[in-house]
């Protein structure tokens, strides 16, 4: 009884979607990464967006933002944005690329850059014993070496929590298992720890 109650329990066990991933034993000698604020896949001013998605992208962004700083915090290699420290228009407004990364990594003085893009940011409905709808969460992120652009590392996420039931395979794929509905801060935070902790530029030190 007790392990059929258990399979009863929710879980983090996730539909993947699209994951990519690659990462190589580290050959550049990275001497610090600029962590560059988080973009919206799709620009929030446009049309695509529903006000309800446009919402939840920028709440999104900002626990994406938070997350990041919060993370690499205590490392002496890895510098932050701050608050202030860029213009609009390098921040969500402007899409990835080589030219905006070039432009992080000169004024940081670093020889890296890591990009992170959030396409999807969906809140759990409901509580977490008793949610309708789960969250769901899609991101991206590389870390390119500087000044020629090359991939050091990318990966992605791309998912909605579900019940142990429904997905006992990947219980723990990804978010770190939880008995409960996550909020979709908390799904993502999880993802991320995982995504990131898989580059060995960004793995957390032991």
């Amino acid at each position: 009884m007790l392990a059929i109650f258990a399979l009863s329990i929710l879980s983090s066990g996730c539909s993947q979607k699209r994951v990519k991933s690659a990462a190589q034993a580290p050959d550049f000698a990275v001497t610090c990464v600029a962590v560059a604020p988080a973009t919206s896949g799709t620009p929030l001013d446009s049309e695509l967006l529903s006000k309800i998605e446009k919402k939840e992208l920028e709440d999104g962004l900002y626990y994406f933002n938070k997350f990041l700083q919060k993370h690499f915090l205590s490392r002496q290699d890895v510098r932050l944005f701050s608050d202030g420290q860029f213009g609009a228009m390098e921040g969500v407004s402007a899409a990835p690329s080589l030219e905006r990364a070039k432009s992080f990594a000169d004024k940081l003085s670093c020889n890296a850059v890591l990009e992170t893009t959030l396409h999807r940011y969906k809140e759990r409905v409901g509580g977490e014993m008793t949610a309708k709808e789960p969250a769901s969460v899609a991101f991206a992120y590389r870390l390119l070496a500087m000044p020629d652009g090359k991939v050091l590392c990318q990966d992605s996420f791309d998912a909605e929590q579900q019940s142990l039931l429904e997905n006992l395979l990947s219980f723990r794929e990804g978010t770190g298992g939880a008995l409960t509905w996550l909020t979709a801060e908390q799904f993502m935070t999880k993802g991320l720890r995982n995504r990131l902790g898989k580059c060995p530029y960004l793995a957390e030190e032991e």
